[in-house]
This record gives structure tokens, sequence and C-alpha cells, in this order.
């Protein structure tokens, strides 16, 4: 009897918590709501409305992802390819033929819909480099406002800058026209490209990211013109030119400001022509040693995590273990500061990640994942399993669900006891969050060293049966069948 009182005990006890964080989770999404001001106007409602919530999220269920690979290196390692590679660590997702539905590109391949019919070689950059392919990051983006979408990308070898790629149009596109070149930045120490509105112009700029700092090269972005080039190089200041970068709005002005691994750019009126001010508020620091830098993710993502109405920041370690928030504080007197609090400090190599809705709520949710051998397997933690997350962040809490967790290790020279993995996910340095099939529930597109995968989401579980899917027992030769007897 006391054994029953206690598991008793055990249960109530975990469903208390469980309504807990729900609840703490149900304020922090009206809190997060437009609706905020006219609900704190009538508080008779909120009680409702949060039981409304609470009994919602008390049937949430887990999300399921089917992960499909489209493509991946060839494991010959008489030909110098293994499971880990060569393959672009990114990729790109846009409706590149014109027939409304989403393609991917990968590096020097793109990937027609439905059926991932692969289109070879279709630009330059991108080259294999020994084991690393030079592709530090890529996005879809109409540089010459013809309707089509071309892609920028950017490459630290063989490429030294940034490049966008002329898309021929669905009739090129068929007949495999290669997609033209076209420089637009030039740098010793290339880290990537990202793209978010910094003029207030409506449509995308791109913020150009170098890993340190090099004499004569800048904190550089690219108005994007409505006439050629399309794209006008700006540099702002030499401060915070370090791994890692990102945009939004800091102060709650309205602009579009740059965040760095060592402070922030805050955007002026004028910002094109004005000057840029760098406020060296806080520093990305590596875990439990808050005097020592760390390189920072690309991007570095500016989001209300906590729904307080301040802009904090999300940063992952590119290179080691962590991945922390950033909080943004306002004293009495009216001065900014952050404070870091850490996610995650038992993985490492968040190289890349991506706010959007994965579990259907509205709100933003956080997709982030390990980089494979960074470096070359040179990095801290780069022989850690494999990891590809979401986090539902829930007003700073970062409830972490698994996408995938693999790592059969083979490595040349080595007595390995597993086969070389098919399977095993990486997270590269560009991943995208998009509606592939329409189905209304956004799917999570990667590429690594192991190659391009789509994660499907196909909803929650608990689900119906569903139809059997199985070979009929009665087709295997040994059947024998026991239920008649």
């Amino acid at each position: 009897m006391r054994a029953d009182r206690v598991a008793r005990g055990c249960i109530l006890r975990k469903a208390e918590g469980r309504l807990r964080e729900e609840m703490e989770h149900s304020q922090y999404l009206l809190r997060s709501s437009s609706l905020r001001k006219g609900l704190m106007t009538h508080n008779k409602l909120i009680p409702v409305i949060l039981a409304a919530l609470v009994s919602h999220a008390a049937m949430a269920a887990e999300q399921v992802f089917l992960p499909v690979k489209i493509d991946g290196p060839v494991h010959d390692p008489d030909q110098h390819s293994y499971w880990f590679g060569p393959f672009s660590e990114c990729c790109s997702v846009a409706d590149f033929n014109g027939n409304g539905v989403l393609d991917i590109a990968a590096g020097r391949n793109w990937y027609e819909a439905p059926d991932w019919k692969k289109h070879a070689d279709f630009r330059d950059g991108a080259e294999t480099n020994g084991p690393e392919t030079d592709n530090n990051s890529e996005f879809a983006m109409d540089v010459n406002r013809d309707g089509r979408p071309d892609i920028v990308s950017s490459g630290w070898m063989r490429m030294c800058g940034a490049f966008w790629y002329e898309n021929p149009g669905p009739e090129g596109l068929r007949s495999g026209i290669k997609w033209k070149a076209h420089r637009i930045h030039s740098a010793k120490n290339m880290e990537g490209v990202i793209h978010g509105d910094l003029d207030g112009d409506g449509d995308d700029d791109i913020l150009v990211n170098h890993w340190a700092p090099v004499p004569g090269q800048g904190m550089t972005w690219l108005e994007h013109i409505d006439r050629a080039p399309w794209l006008v190089e700006r540099v702002i200041g030499t401060e915070g030119e370090y791994h890692g970068n990102g945009i939004g709005d800091i102060n709650g002005d309205g602009r579009n400001d740059i965040v760095t691994p060592r402070g922030w750019y805050e955007a002026p009126a004028d910002p094109r022509n004005g000057q840029w001010i760098f406020h060296a508020d806080y520093l990305v620091h590596r875990v439990d040693q808050p005097q020592r830098p760390m390189a920072a993710s690309h991007p570095m993502l500016v989001h209300d995590v906590n729904g307080d109405g301040l802009a904090d920041m999300i940063v992952g370690a590119s290179h080691e273990y962590g991945l922390a928030w950033l909080e943004q504080q306002i004293g009495g007197d009216g001065k900014r500061s952050f404070r870091t609090h850490w996610a995650e400090t038992d993985f490492g190599q968040f190289h890349t990640m991506a706010l959007g809705d994965i579990s259907g709520d509205g709100v933003p949710d956080l997709v982030t994942g390990k980089r494979l051998f960074a470096h070359h397997g040179r990095d801290t933690s780069c022989y850690d399993p494999l990891f590809a997350f979401w986090y539902d962040l829930q007003g700073g809490k970062f409830v972490r669900h698994v996408l995938s967790y693999n790592h059969l290790p083979w490595f040349p020279g080595e007595k390995n006891i597993n086969p070389p993995p098919n399977g095993a996910i990486a997270v590269g340095m560009k991943l995208n969050i998009a509606d592939m099939n329409k189905d209304g529930r956004n799917d999570i597109v990667v590429a690594g060293k192991t190659g391009l995968y789509v994660f499907y989401n196909e909803g929650t579980m608990p689900r119906e049966r569903g139809p059997h899917r199985l070979p009929e027992e009665s087709t295997y030769p040994s059947w024998f069948d026991w239920r008649n007897q």
C-alpha cells in the first residue's frame, strides 16, 4: 500500500510540474501575442483564455519528422570520397523553375521538385578542395529583380569572397545553361553572407561576415538597389569583425541593427550615408569563461526570447561546446546590458541556426544542430555524436526536441565495428525552414558533409494506425501459420 501511495505521489508531482510548465508557456504566449494590450484591459478574460491554452498545451503531442536523403557523398575511399564528404554544407530553397513548387540548391547542384531530379554543375563556385567544399553560405534572392530567384554564395578558399549567380529562366534551366557568375565581394577571410533589410526599403540586403580582422577590411553590407550592378558595397566600421553576425532591431527604433560577437552596430536614420554607432554591450564568450571570446554561430539570431518586449539574441558556439541566449536588460539609468543564459553546454558546433514555426502554434521555434568535422576534425566536440534539434523556446526554457541523433563511427585506418553510415545527418553552415510539400506544416532542409536531407513534418503523435505497410507473413518461405493450429 505504501508503495502504491508513493507511486501515486510521484505521478501527481510530475503532473503538477508539467502543468506549471504549460501554464508558464501559456503566459509567455499571451505576452508575445498581438492581443496582449487588449487582454490586459479585460482581466476577466485572462483566466478563461489561460485555461483554454493550458488545456490545449496539456494535449500537445510530439512532432513527427520523416528524414529523406536527397543526395550525399559516395563512400569510396579509393577515390578519396567518404561518408563524411566532401559534400556542400549549405543549401537554398526556392522555386527556381517557376512551376509553383519549391526546389533545392546545394552547392553546384540543384534538385528539381517534387522528385528531386539532380541538375549537376549548374553554376561555378562551390568547388571541392580536398575534404572541403568552397561554399560556406548560400541563399536564394532575386538580385536583378527579374522575378526569378538567383543564388548568392560565398567561399573562403578558391572563391575568396561572394558571388551571385543569375537564374537563366525556365528555358535556360531546361537546356542546362550555366548560371552566370557576378562577383560582389572580395575577402581574405570570408565566413559567409546572410540577408535582411538593412536600409529599411522593404527588400533584403546582404550582410558580410569575416572571421577575424584584416587590415583594409571592415564590417560590410551590400545595399540592394533597383538597377545594375544591383548591389552596392558599404563599409560601416572595423569593430566586431569576428566569426558570426546577425541582423535585427536591438533598440526598438524600427531599424534593423547589426549584431556581432563583441557588440552591436546601431543603425542610423540614413543607413546608407549615416554613421553606424558601435556599442560594446556584451561579449559572446565560452562556457564558464566569461572573459574569453568564442566564435559565434552564423547567423546570430535577434529575437525576443522571453516575451518582455526587448530584443534578445540567440547564439551558438560554432567550433566548441555551447548554445546560449543573451537576455537584453535595461537598467534604472537606461543603460542597456545583456545577460548570458546557457541552453546547452554538453553539445557543440552549433554553426548555423534558424527560426520558424515548427510546432504550428504560431510562435517561432529554433532549429539548429551539429556541423560535422569543422576544420577537418580538429575542433572540440568533433567526434561527439551528430545531432539535429529543434527547441520550443518557452520564454527562455529552450525545450529540446530531437530531429536526429546518431553517429556510427567509421574512420580510415582504424578497426571499425560499424559499416560506413548512410543516414548520419549533419547540420552544416546553412539550413532552411519551409513548407516543401504544401501540407501546411513547415519542413526542415539541411545540408552537411554527409549529404542533403529534408525533414518532412508529419504532424504530431499519437496518430491513427493507418494501412499495413509490411510484407504479408505468408510471403516469407519460413512462415508457419501457427494461428490456425
